[in-house]
């Protein structure tokens, strides 16, 4: 009997054993077989961790696939069809001014054209010579200009020559070595006006003009005078009206002179100033 329970006891225990082992063995290769997910496991401690899970972008279809392809062919029709009426509009506005507002800005138009056009000109002014007495000088110019910017000229100009030095030993020895004369000039010049400017003189009144540079050669007719007659010089031209301009210039004519003996190259700056009338 004692036999007989104890191989009953055995047999119910490997049973039991058995059994054990058989469940852990299925557990097991489940566990194994199920498939990896491409997310890993979510951090608890993590506050975004519901947020990335819920914004996860849903999966293409025929539908979405059909609106994304519209909308990429309407950004494209857009951009092919250039910058709208406001843009053109914007750019018309800068160029030529506000209309509305009355006021311009950005590049504007010049109400003064010189391009093709003759001016004639009556100038005066002061003479200061280097190696004799200064005096003054008058004359006439004419020029034309080829473009609006660019420009030829042709000064004429009158100016009696004297050296007043020379008086106070004139009283004692009863001689005079230097004669006074006339002098005339003939000078050819290059024009340059590369500034374009306003001058607002009152409330209502806004005069338009040119800053110009001038640079030429000529002849100073005097016996005193041995060679050519270099020139250069810088001017201003207010435009009064479509024919009057008034102009004002500073120029220095480098030429060799020789006085008593005495040969040397001199500068004589003369300021002059006048009006100017236009061909139509």
């Amino acid at each position: 009997m004692l036999r007989r329970a104890s191989l009953v006891r055995a047999l119910a225990f490997g049973a039991l054993a058995f059994g054990a082992l058989a469940f852990g063995l299925g557990n097991g290769s489940l566990a194994t077989a199920a498939p990896a997910t491409a997310k890993g496991p979510s951090n608890p401690f993590d506050d975004n961790a519901d947020d990335d899970d819920s914004t996860e972008p849903p999966p293409a279809t025929d539908a979405n696939a059909r609106e994304a392809s519209d909308d990429d062919s309407g950004a494209s029709d857009d951009e092919d069809e250039g910058p709208g009426p406001e843009s053109s509009l914007h750019a018309l506005t800068c160029l030529e001014g506000d209309a509305t507002g009355g006021r311009r800005k950005g590049v504007q138009k010049r109400d003064f054209l010189k391009r093709h056009r003759v001016e004639l000109s009556g100038v005066g002014g002061w003479y200061a010579s280097d190696a004799l007495s200064s005096t003054y000088a008058y004359g006439g110019a004419l020029a034309f200009y080829p473009s609006e910017d660019f420009g030829v000229e042709l000064l004429v100009t009158r100016s009696p020559v004297q050296f007043r030095l020379e008086e106070p030993f004139n009283g004692f020895t009863a001689e005079q070595h230097f004669v006074p004369s006339v002098a005339w000039q003939g000078i050819a010049s290059m024009l340059w006006s590369p500034i374009h400017a306003k001058f607002k003189f009152t409330e209502d009144t806004i005069v338009h003009g040119d800053v110009f540079a001038v640079a030429g050669a000529g002849r100073t007719f005097h016996e005193s005078v041995q060679g050519l007659t270099w020139e250069a010089g810088v001017g201003l031209k207010l435009y009064l009206s479509k024919y009057v301009t008034f102009r004002f210039d500073v120029r220095d004519f480098l030429l060799p002179q020789e006085v008593l003996g005495r040969g040397r190259i001199t500068n004589n700056v003369t300021a002059l100033g006048g009006l100017s009338f236009w061909s139509p």
